[in-house]
C-alpha cells in the first residue's frame, strides 16, 4: 500500500471538531504535511524537466562537434562510416522522442481548489476549514502525481543512456576509421 494512503487512513474521522483539539491539529498538520508534499513534487517536475532539456542540448552538442571536426559530411579528414551515421540518427531521433515525453505538458494538480477551503463543506458553519476530506483530496492528487513523476524519471533515465550511446557510436565510428 501507498505511503500516502496509509498515512491518510490514520487520519482522524470527519466531523466538527473545536479548532484546538488534538484531531483538528493532527488534520492541520497533515495538510501541512501534504502540501509541503505538493510543492515537492512540483520541483521534482520542474527538475526533471531542466535535465531532459540539458540531455537534448548536449546530444545537440554532440552531433555537432562531429560534423563541426568533418566526422560527419565531405572533408579530407576522417570519414564517419555509413553504419554509424545511420545508427547516430536513429539514436538521435529516439532520444529527442524520449526527452519530448518528459518536455510535454502534463495535468499535474500540486494542490487544491482556493474555493475548497474558502467554502466550509455542506456539514456546516462549525466545520473547520481544513478537514480529513480535503487532506485525503490531497493525499489522491499526491498519489496521481507521483505515478506521473514516476515515468518522467523512467523516461529521463532512457534519455541520459541514449545519450552515452550517442557519445559510444560517435567514438566507434572514429575508433573504426583511426
Amino acid at each position: 500500500m501507498d505511503d500516502l494512503t496509509e498515512a491518510g487512513r490514520n487520519l482522524p474521522e470527519p466531523g466538527p471538531a473545536p479548532a484546538g483539539t488534538a484531531e483538528q491539529q493532527r488534520v492541520q498538520l497533515a495538510y501541512q504535511v501534504a502540501m509541503s508534499l505538493c510543492d515537492a513534487q512540483d520541483r521534482t517536475v520542474g527538475n526533471l524537466r531542466t535535465r531532459a532539456t540539458g540531455i537534448l542540448a548536449t546530444a545537440a552538442f554532440v552531433v555537432t562537434f562531429s560534423s563541426s571536426v568533418h566526422l560527419i559530411g565531405d572533408s579530407t579528414g576522417v570519414q564517419f562510416p555509413l553504419w554509424a551515421a545511420v545508427s547516430l540518427l536513429g539514436v538521435v531521433l529516439v532520444q529527442g522522442v524520449v526527452v519530448m515525453l518528459v518536455l510535454w505538458p502534463r495535468n499535474f494538480t500540486f494542490g487544491h481548489g482556493v474555493l475548497e477551503v474558502l467554502d466550509p463543506p455542506p456539514g456546516g458553519a462549525d466545520t473547520p476549514p481544513v478537514d480529513r476530506a480535503l487532506v485525503l483530496r490531497l493525499v489522491d492528487t499526491l498519489n496521481g502525481n507521483k505515478a506521473q513523476i514516476v515515468r518522467l524519471a523512467r523516461y529521463y533515465q532512457c534519455a541520459t543512456l541514449l545519450l552515452l550511446v550517442e557519445v559510444a557510436l560517435v567514438l566507434a565510428a572514429v575508433i573504426s576509421q583511426l
